[in-house]
């Protein structure tokens, strides 16, 4: 009997990357304490992250394209959340940490992009 069974719905992925993500997105926010903290903000910028995850994985080539999401990523986070250039780096590098490894752990499990 196989355990892992295929899925190829990318709605399925993103909403799944972005329940397993939207928690300790919430909790970090909590303790950074920026200007725009709401559960709503909180959850727009993972939404828009973990988009961008799925899309540009597909996508990344080169060096220059991968600092480019990075800092696309770390813009939405600074606006959405109001938080500083320096604590938008460090979220956007843990969310983005936690969504890869929350991504190899659906593919193990039979999730694909």
């Amino acid at each position: 009997m196989e355990l892992i069974h295929h899925k190829d719905s990318a709605l399925a992925l993103v909403l799944l990357l972005f329940i397993v993500t939207l928690l300790p997105a919430k909790l970090t926010i909590r303790f950074i304490d920026p200007d725009y903290g709401s559960l709503a903000r909180c959850a727009v910028a993972v939404l828009i992250m973990t988009i961008t995850l799925i899309f540009s994985l597909q996508a990344l080539e080169s060096l220059v394209s991968i600092t480019l999401v990075f800092l696309w990523i770390m813009f939405v986070c600074n606006r959405t959340l109001g938080l500083s250039k320096s604590w938008s780096w460090i979220f956007t590098l843990w969310l983005g940490l936690i969504q890869l490894a929350a991504l190899h752990g659906l593919q193990q499990v039979g999730f694909h992009i």
